[in-house]
This record gives C-alpha cells, sequence and structure tokens, in this order.
C-alpha cells in the first residue's frame, strides 16, 4: 500500500510537471534535508571549501523535528545530506530514526572518511534505507588529489569494513551504493579500464548493492562555468514540481543545485513547508522556467540539468537509479555493475 500511494504521489507530480501548473501544485514527494554544512575534506569539485566559515553549521534538532513532524504527512523520502559531511552532526543518528519513526525513507551520503567501527553498527540501529559512499578515483594519487584530506587505504578500509558487517548481520538495509565521479585525468584507455576492474573485485562477495560511474556536474554553473549553456532549448527542470532543499539554518532552496541559496524562497523556522512549496517564489519560479524564461534567474541560467537530454523530465543518465530507487525498491537481490 505504501508503495502504490508514493507511485501514486509520483504520478500526481509529473502531471502537474507536464501540465506547467505553477499554483496548487501536488505536495513534494523529496526532501534534501542538510544537517550539516561543515565538511571534513576540501575536494576540488565540490563548493564547500567557498562557503563563508559563518555560513556552516550543524541542524539544531528541534529545527529537524519541525521539518520532519511536517513532511511525514506527504513527502516519501528524506535526503539526509547536501552541503556538508553529514556523519560530522552529533544526532545524526537519532535524526535517522526520527524520521523512520514518522514513516519516511531515509537516504544518506557520506565520504567514509568518519565511517568508523562504532558509527557502522550505529547506521544499521537507526534504520537507515539507502547509503552512498562518494569515491572519486580508483588510484590512490588520483583519489587523493581529488579528495583533499583524505587517505585512500584508510577510507577504503572503512568501506570494506562496513560491507563486511553487513553481510555478518545478514543485514539487507541500507541499500548500498558506491559513487565515482569520473575526472578526464590519470590513467587512460585500456589501463584505466583494468585499473577500474580491479578496483570493483575488491567488493567480490561483499554486499554492495551498486557501483555507479558518472561524470560531474556542474553545480549550477559554480564549477566549470560554461556560457554555451546559455541559449540551448530545454525541458523545464523538475525540482520545482516534485521537491524542496532545506539548508542546516533553516533556509528552503528550490533544488541542492543551489549551493549557495542564490533562489531562497523562506524559512522553515517562521514557515511551513506547506505555505513555502505554494508560495510566490515557487510560483514565480516555476512560471519562468515553464516559459523558458531562464536567463535572469540565478543558478539557473548556469546549470548544466537545464539542458541534458531528459525522460519524463528526468536526465537521462540517473534515469535507471531513478525507477528502480521508486518503482522497484531499495533492497532487491538486483546487483547493477555500471561499467
Amino acid at each position: 500500500m505504501k508503495k502504490f500511494t508514493q507511485l501514486r504521489r509520483m504520478f500526481r507530480s509529473y502531471q502537474n510537471y507536464r501540465s506547467r501548473k505553477s499554483r496548487n501544485v501536488s505536495l513534494p514527494i523529496r526532501l534534501w534535508v542538510e544537517p550539516s554544512s561543515v565538511c571534513n575534506l576540501s575536494c576540488v569539485m565540490c563548493l564547500n571549501k567557498d562557503i563563508a566559515k559563518s555560513e556552516k553549521g550543524f541542524m539544531d534538532f528541534d529545527v529537524f523535528k519541525k521539518i520532519i513532524d511536517e513532511a511525514s504527512y506527504f513527502v516519501c523520502d528524506v535526503n539526509l545530506f547536501h552541503r556538508g559531511e553529514s556523519l560530522l552532526h552529533p544526532e545524526i543518528f537519532e535524526m535517522i530514526k526520527y524520521a523512520k519513526d514518522k514513516g519516511l525513507s531515509t537516504r544518506l551520503n557520506t565520504n567514509a572518511t568518519l565511517l568508523d567501527k562504532e558509527r557502522s553498527y550505529q547506521i544499521f540501529e537507526s534504520g537507515l534505507d539507502f547509503l552512498s559512499f562518494s569515491f572519486d578515483g580508483y588510484e590512490k594519487k588520483i583519489y587523493e588529489n581529488i579528495r583533499r584530506g583524505a587517505d585512500f587505504n584508510e577510507t577504503l578500509d572503512n568501506i570494506l569494513r562496513f560491507l563486511t558487517i553487513k553481510r555478518q548481520l545478514h543485514k539487507n538495509s541500507p541499500y548500498t551504493t558506491f559513487t565515482v565521479i569520473e575526472f578526464p585525468n590519470g590513467s587512460t584507455g585500456e589501463m584505466r579500464k583494468d585499473i577500474k576492474k580491479q578496483f570493483i573485485k575488491k567488493f567480490d562477495s561483499l554486499p554492495l548493492n551498486q557501483f555507479v560511474s558518472r561524470a560531474p556536474h556542474n553545480w549550477a554553473g559554480g564549477y566549470n562555468n560554461n556560457n554555451k549553456i546559455l541559449n540551448k532549448s530545454f525541458l523545464p527542470c523538475t525540482f520545482p514540481w516534485y521537491s524542496l532543499t532545506i539548508f542546516w539554518d533553516g533556509r528552503v532552496v528550490p533544488c541542492p543545485q543551489d549551493f549557495f541559496g542564490k533562489l531562497t524562497l523562506g524559512n522553515v523556522k517562521d514557515s511551513s513547508l506547506l505555505d513555502i512549496w505554494n508560495g510566490p517564489k515557487e510560483i514565480f519560479l516555476r512560471e519562468k522556467l515553464s516559459r523558458r524564461e531562464y536567463k535572469d534567474i540565478m543558478p539557473c541560467n548556469r546549470c548544466d540539468r537545464l539542458w541534458r537530454r531528459k525522460l519524463f523530465g528526468v536526465p537521462m543518465v540517473e534515469l535507471g537509479r531513478f525507477l528502480k530507487d521508486n518503482l522497484v525498491g531499495y533492497n532487491r537481490s538486483i546487483r547493477k555493475i555500471l561499467r
């Protein structure tokens, strides 16, 4: 019944998107909630290092509870991560449990540098549904050049230990993915393929559900800004019709690509999610995107998501994972290795 309700909500959101409805839009089905904007790394492609120290912090647990209490009536799942490392938040496992107790599916992304044995067990105890490891590079030199502040061997050992514990506990949850952003550097051609193949073999016999490799996106022009985006034809972005992103301090933006809060819609500390969702700023954004009037909207006018090839409004490179997450579900006996 829960899956049917979720599919029905997805269909309504898609109908609103296809009709370009801007007012009284069906309620959001997904949230990005940022427990922490603080990170312990300084990755070359990440804009976290450009956030002012005064704008970094941890979400207050009472603010988090307000968000979840409101969202539990209409949201299907919540991503408990955004610009920082969520495992730095001292109450992250209580947050997961609270959202789970309210009936929400929970998702977490981590760089795994802090994933010691104790935190590994806490993840299983929390009931987390989906866990993604961000690990960029198959070689020590490449990885440490990209993920500055991280140690290749130590972080990989953390992940392998977590998966070993998962196997020992006979756990299906969390559904676990390993994501590598492939940059055009390091080994090339057949050598690169061989290095990647040898790296993937490290996970043989371990309960890793999915291995994903993909190209980097441009964080709405913040990373690798490309003026060629302007004047390209596009379908409107789906984010304003199905989700909201909430920063640690309560500010709400339309999508997770808005790294610096250029399009702040309101603040959950003094407004409800519903008022923000169908408020004047969100309505204005939907209307502008529907008319393809994006050149004066920051950061949409520099975002590569607008012009990526899409099906049903979802970028093709993400469609497989999107459908599997929402139609098939997480914890099925599917092991998909993307090569």
